[in-house]
């Protein structure tokens, strides 16, 4: 269950909260033309819990197949460095479960920052 668990953590809370691109020729999103040359936003949080494409896009669920959510970007965007993430959050949670049999988390603080969706200071305990 640990590669649904990290593409569900992934889809919901996307370490990037958007990036901008300017459109080399005009192109049509929904039925909306958008001119070339303009600067066009993709929020990943909106993205990956559009309800179009996620049934109950809020809830948090392991079993769901998640693989093509954007939380790594898309196309010739993609993270280079998704292989390793993946690689070390796999790492992580094999051993972890091992080890850990419950956490309770308390509440989480943002941080500040216009780009980057992280956390500023998160409790957990570990029992």
């Amino acid at each position: 269950m640990i590669p649904g668990a990290i593409n569900e953590a992934l889809r919901l809370e996307s370490p990037i909260r958007g990036f901008t691109r300017h459109l080399t020729d005009h192109a049509t999103i929904g039925d909306v033309t958008v001119p070339k040359a303009s600067r066009v936003l993709l929020l990943y949080a909106s993205a990956n819990r559009d309800e179009r494409k996620w049934q109950d896009p809020e809830r948090f669920d392991v079993r769901r197949r998640a693989s093509d959510h954007l939380g790594f970007g898309n196309g010739s965007h993609m993270c280079a460095g998704l292989h390793l993430a993946r690689l070390e959050m796999t790492a992580l949670l094999e051993v972890l479960v091992e080890k850990v049999r419950h956490f309770d988390i308390g509440e989480p603080v943002l941080a500040l920052n216009n780009v980057l969706r992280g956390l500023a200071s998160l409790p957990v305990r570990v029992s």
